[in-house]
């Protein structure tokens, strides 16, 4: 297994040579049923689960124990009403692994929409899946500035009673747990160069939480490759494969941009 590298290959084929409980975390974004047709080929809505839940055990079968899988993914409209097939692969996927958490991912500068019956679409899940209820879950590195005063110390957990008399533990701490609502800005880095880039702030959250330095991350449609990009930064090796040669030379390009000094967390 090669690692700090991105193939030109096919997913399935690549995942299939690679051993048994090696990934740490898989975080992809994979081509959305008939969707980039001209790109991708397109696979009919009818199909994807079925299609999608190959790789679903693949993935499970390559990710550690401890290890995730995050799935970015939201269905589209056909004939005036959303599609089932998201909902369908979900429901797939959790005969596979553990659907452990659904995310939010929500975007205060959404594109425009030119559908006069529909508002503009502020938000894409995130699934996260895991191989077994004892997956890595560093909370410590997501943790969010709390609105306490400058100079404050943290406190001690305390017991309170919610408005029902139900006892509860909080902590007033300099630094709070956030939700599983992210909220991040489509960046600079979401332009024509991919026809669906994320914003870098989407992996990174997720590979800070679900990783350590030095584990393996692996994107099985890296795309222009945010992930991979992101995971080298925080000092995570990385995988990538990519079925479009002209995307693998861009995530390549991008890749190799980032500094060989790297973060240390």
């Amino acid at each position: 297994m090669n690692l700090d590298t991105i193939l030109n290959q096919d997913c399935l084929e690549y995942m299939r040579t690679l051993p048994d409980s090696c990934i740490d975390l898989v975080m992809t974004s994979p081509p959305y049923a008939m969707q980039r047709k001209n790109t991708y080929g397109g696979i009919p809505e009818d199909q994807y689960p079925d299609w999608f839940a190959e790789i679903g055990k693949e993935i499970q079968r390559i990710i550690k124990p401890t290890g995730s899988f995050v799935l970015n993914i939201k269905e589209h409209c056909k004939d005036g009403q959303r599609s089932t097939y998201v909902l369908k692969t979900v429901l797939k996927l959790s005969e596979i692994l553990l659907w452990n958490d659904t995310f939010i991912w929500y975007k205060p500068n959404p594109f425009p929409t030119s559908n006069d019956r529909r508002l503009k679409d502020g938000f894409e899940y995130c699934y996260l899946f895991t191989k077994t209820k004892d997956y890595k879950f560093n909370i410590k590195n997501v943790l969010k500035a709390s609105t306490n005063k400058p100079g404050t110390t943290r406190k001690k957990r305390t017991l309170k009673e919610d408005h029902l008399g139900f006892k509860h533990q909080y902590v007033d701490a300099e630094f709070s747990r956030p939700s599983n609502v992210l909220e991040i800005t489509l960046g600079a880095n979401t332009n024509q160069a991919h026809p669906a880039m994320f914003p870098e702030k989407l992996p990174e959250f997720f590979i800070k939480l679900l990783t350590d330095p030095q584990d393996v991350v692996y994107d099985p449609f890296a795309g222009s490759g945010t992930t991979l990009m992101v995971s080298k930064r925080l000092s995570r090796h990385y995988i990538g494969t990519e079925i479009i040669k002209e995307y693998t030379d861009l995530a390549e390009t991008r890749i190799n941009s980032v500094p060989d000094k790297i973060e240390e967390w």
